[in-house]
């Protein structure tokens, strides 16, 4: 058993260093923007992408473990992410061209929601080690572990592009619902509410003058991706309105500003007949049938899915960094690769 496990575990090395490899010599998507995101449903162990148009889908695995949210750092060259594969949430980096893993916290709370830095010196994250879920910063290689925030129920921290600040999402202290958005510099310092919002989503625009979020819905009657600027003005439409019982999460700018992709989940009519009954509603269940959508965000209103092939429901979603995409593999040799990878795989299992 421990020979076969660790074939495959040499296999999933090779796999990975084999596509990255791909991706480093190949001419492929060079001006493309592609979506690297990972699926529900599959025990969140590999992490797919596919550019703009719902092709090329690829997969990269990650770790033999479960993961959480993930980061690329800005090379494109290693993903933080979360993991319990040690029974505690922390945060682990792995470098994708070698496959070796480095944790990154070992404190015994919850460690979670990794952000990289876009000048790559620091990863921001979520921990409760201290009680309550707040803001921390730490060098790219786990060490000078600093708290940023001190006020509880924190979500999603964004870098903005110079990393000089950090926007996030948190929890109002005062009502059973709804959040803030938050602006602070990189050291949890001018700490600015910048926008109520009905939903954890918040983020930076690639110029670095605007936040992507979603304001409550009684607001603008429906729900929608908005912008506003970083002095709290100038709101802005970026998605078409949704009616109904619809949610939207996990928004992410792309690289040069002219996407904005996030998931799409519509409560079906007898989920909402349960709910309404006093029931409870799984977030399993309630994304079961998530679709990624993309908007392009000089078209106000717009906003189309994506059909995600054999069937994946998308989870946490990052843009590929531009660095990583300057060269890329066809998308013809690719899926023949990972084809027979995969076969060599379920062999040697």
């Amino acid at each position: 058993m421990r020979m076969r496990r660790t074939r495959t575990y040499v296999i999933l090395g090779m796999a990975l260093w084999l596509s990255m490899s791909l991706f480093t010599n190949s001419e492929w998507a060079a001006g493309a923007e592609i979506i690297s995101f990972l699926p529900r449903g599959n025990g969140a162990r590999s992490i797919h992408f596919i550019d703009t148009h719902g092709k090329l889908l690829q997969e990269l695995m990650v770790d033999p473990g479960r993961i959480g949210t993930f980061s690329w750092s800005p090379d494109g060259g290693s993903i933080a992410h979360g993991s319990n594969q040690n029974g505690n949430p922390d945060i682990y980096v792995r470098d994708v061209r070698t496959n070796v893993e480095r944790q990154l916290t070992f404190h015994d709370s919850r460690d979670i929601w990794p952000a990289w830095s876009p000048n790559g010196k620091w990863i921001a994250f979520i921990s409760e080690r201290d009680g309550e879920m707040d803001i921390y910063r730490m060098d790219a290689d786990g060490a000078n572990v600093k708290r940023l925030t001190n006020r509880g129920g924190c979500k999603e921290p964004a870098w903005s592009p110079d990393s000089q600040s950090i926007a996030f999402s948190a929890s109002k202290k005062d009502a059973e619902i709804g959040s803030d958005i938050y602006v602070m510099s990189a050291e949890g310092k001018g700490l600015k509410q910048l926008a109520d919002t009905s939903a954890g989503v918040c983020a930076w625009s690639p110029d670095g003058k605007e936040i992507a979020y979603i304001p409550p819905g009684d607001a603008v009657g429906g729900v929608a991706l908005f912008s506003i600027d970083i002095d709290g003005k100038n709101m802005r439409q970026l998605t078409r309105l949704y009616k109904g019982w619809t949610l939207i999460t996990s928004a992410v700018w792309s690289p040069r500003g002219k996407w904005i992709a996030y998931i799409l989940a519509e409560m079906p009519e007898a989920l909402v007949e349960r709910l309404l009954g006093g029931g409870r509603i799984p977030a399993d269940e309630f994304f079961a049938n998530a679709v990624l959508c993309i908007a392009n965000t000089d078209d106000v209103g717009g906003g189309e899915s994506i059909e995600m092939p054999r069937g994946l429901v998308p989870g946490h979603l990052e843009w590929m960094p531009e660095e990583f995409l300057s060269v890329s593999p066809s998308a013809e040799k690719q899926i023949t690769f990972w084809g027979a990878l995969k076969q060599s795989e379920n062999t040697a299992k």
